[in-house]
């Protein structure tokens, strides 16, 4: 299973042992489901736990002994640098030390499916709250650079440069670049070249030909896009679209006007609360799923 929401995605997979390394630009929490996983870095000894975190770009490599795993991606701009470090250091707890270890660990926080073959639609805060127990704490941004940033959105097919989003705001680049790299913790190319990538995440299971994909998405060529995506995920597109064939799939896109159904943490049950890092709504928008042609990854 694999869903895609605003700022989050949960892929939960029997996982395989082919992946290379890889460089995500979302914060990264593996879940071992029965057991320890292995995390090796490039610059660090390698870490074995149930639950191991990866900072955005940490480039890695997981192994799992063909375990299922939860893999869940955070995207780091919109949360605050404190809650991504208390978050970090509540999951090197020992299991049993923190009732957040306890939760990714059970299975209450897998998504399933509802009667009548609904499946629960999470906005961010939504997932947030199904997953870690309540709403992680936002990233204040100026919004000058939430413009750019849903600017980029718009037109990941596109080549936005550095100029085009510093002239929109009467800056020079290098001024851009700095007010982009500091309010978000992330280089204005390397947060182009990520979004670019996890949009693939979007189009694994279109029927659309790779390289018509590839093009969709701006990259220049096939060539590029395959690149580009084994040293992101580990794998190429076509690994990817044949190791996930038969997940799946549930995509939550964000809301088109921005409007969202609520339910405030006041109506959601203790139970539901337990191991919350911080939390105040829990959205929901709309979604789609479909059993996609479990996953191999």
């Amino acid at each position: 299973m694999i869903m895609v929401a605003p700022d989050r995605v949960l892929h939960v997979c029997r996982l395989g042992s082919r992946l290379d390394f890889r460089e995500i630009g979302a914060h990264v929490v593996y879940v071992g489901v029965e057991g320890e996983v292995t995390v090796s870095w490039t610059d660090r000894p390698q870490e074995r736990s149930r639950v191991v975190v990866v900072p955005a770009y940490g480039k890695h490599r997981i192994a799992a002994d063909r375990q299922v795993v939860k893999t869940i991606l955070i995207e780091p701009e919109t949360v605050s640098d404190r809650c991504l470090a208390d978050l970090s250091a509540r999951l090197a707890c020992p299991k049993g030390a923190d009732p957040l270890v306890e939760r990714l660990l059970g299975h209450g926080a897998v998504p399933d499916e509802m009667p009548g073959g609904a499946f629960p639609v999470i906005s961010r805060d939504g997932f947030d709250l199904a997953v870690f127990g309540g709403a992680l704490e936002g990233r204040q941004l100026d919004e000058r650079i939430e413009y750019a940033m849903a600017f980029i959105r718009r037109r990941l097919g596109d080549t936005v440069l550095t100029a085009d989003c510093a002239q929109e705001f009467s800056l020079s680049s290098s001024r851009f670049r700095r007010l982009f790299a500091d309010n978000t913790g992330i280089p204005f190319r390397r947060y182009r070249m990520w979004k670019r990538a996890r949009a693939y995440l979007e189009q694994v299971f279109e029927p659309a030909s790779l390289t018509e994909i590839a093009l969709e998405l701006g990259y220049p060529d096939s060539a590029h896009f395959s690149r580009s995506i084994r040293a992101t995920y580990g794998l190429t597109p076509r690994d990817m679209r044949a190791k996930m064939r038969g997940a799946v799939y549930i995509h939550c896109p964000p809301s088109p006007d921005g409007a969202i159904g609520r339910r405030d943490l006041a109506e959601v049950s203790p139970a539901e609360k337990d191991g919350a890092v911080s939390g105040q709504q829990l959205n929901l928008t709309g979604a789609r799923a479909f059993a996609a042609p479990a996953a191999h990854v």
